[in-house]
């Protein structure tokens, strides 16, 4: 398995062929993405929670609001989201691509 170190090459990785896993069948890949991005959002909202002060913490819309109101909140409260957003995924593919080899 070819181990991807830039971190421009993570961001645009297809996680999936990155894994050589493009054999499985189309529900485990999904449900595979669906985990890994449930993980990266968690991730991301800690780092955001934590760039909010206390009173803009407050403002937050709560979970189980519109989805879209809270991109809107944080992408107007948080100017760092997208750097956060990358930051944190090249992460999560990273730690991905590393526990394969080790297992691989």
């Amino acid at each position: 398995m070819n181990f991807m170190t830039n971190s421009q090459d993570l961001l645009n990785a297809n996680i999936i062929s990155a894994l050589g896993l493009e054999a499985l069948p189309k529900e485990e890949k999904q449900a595979m993405i669906e985990k890994m991005t449930d993980l990266l959002m968690k991730r991301v909202m800690i780092r955001v929670v934590d760039e909010l002060s206390d009173e803009l913490l407050a403002q937050m819309p709560k979970e189980g609001s519109n989805p879209e109101e809270l991109v809107t909140f944080i992408a107007e409260n948080v100017p760092t989201y997208d750097a956060i957003m990358q930051e944190e995924l090249i992460r999560l593919k990273s730690e991905v691509l590393k526990a394969a080899e080790q297992v691989g």
